[in-house]
């Protein structure tokens, strides 16, 4: 399976920039911005503030990497978009390579996130870096970015954008929720489908039937 997950993940980021906005690619969004404020929330949740006492949570660390590569694949469609080349293809392509080669690199977490900022052209490979020091493998990667990218088209099908859509369910984050639920389905390459019918399942029997 592993040979199809780098094209599946970068389609999938695709369909949702499209549903976000159908022309993103022409509209230059600054995909910059966003990987900088992504890698502050995960500094935060690692805790970086050596000033003040903090208990890092490795879990929602995890959680923010994941964030930050729907962000990178962003990156990379529109820059390899905005260079003329085949998009799709040569981002599954340089992602798969770059996560496929032995990359047994291991500084601190902090100082990767601050390589991902600060250089541009090797964006991927330092995702792995960080994946390996949270000690994720390729298809751990896959199966949270799946259950993430599932979950933003979930929020946005059922009302993120005028507010309407309920974070909370039943006292829990609809992330944990949905992390839970992709857990026990495995890497399964139907993973998306089969998250997004138990996430409508639950929302509107367990989350909305019950307002």
């Amino acid at each position: 399976m592993e040979k199809n997950i780098f094209n599946v993940m970068v389609r999938l980021q695709h369909k949702f920039n499209q549903q976000v906005a159908k022309d993103y690619l022409d509209k230059k969004f600054n995909w910059n911005s966003a990987i900088i404020v992504e890698s502050g929330e995960l500094l935060e949740s690692l805790g970086f503030k050596w000033w003040k006492h903090q208990i890092p949570d490795m879990e929602n660390v995890k959680v923010e990497a994941i964030d930050l590569l729907h962000f990178v694949i962003s990156y990379e469609l529109q820059r390899k978009y905005d260079n003329k080349v085949s998009y799709l293809e040569k981002t599954a392509e340089d992602f798969q390579n770059s996560f496929t080669l032995v990359n047994n690199r291991n500084p601190h977490l902090s100082e990767l996130v601050d390589e991902l900022n600060l250089n541009v052209h090797g964006r991927f490979f330092t995702m792995k870096a960080i994946f390996n020091n949270l000690n994720m493998s390729n298809e751990d990667v896959y199966i949270a970015y799946i259950t993430k990218n599932c979950l933003n088209k979930f929020r946005q099908d059922n009302g993120y954008k005028d507010g309407s859509y309920i974070k909370n369910w039943n006292g829990r984050e609809d992330n944990i929720v949905a992390f839970t639920i992709a857990n026990e389905w495995g890497a399964d390459e139907e993973l998306f489908d089969l998250l997004y019918r138990d996430l409508e399942i639950y929302y509107f029997e367990e989350v909305k039937g019950k307002k």
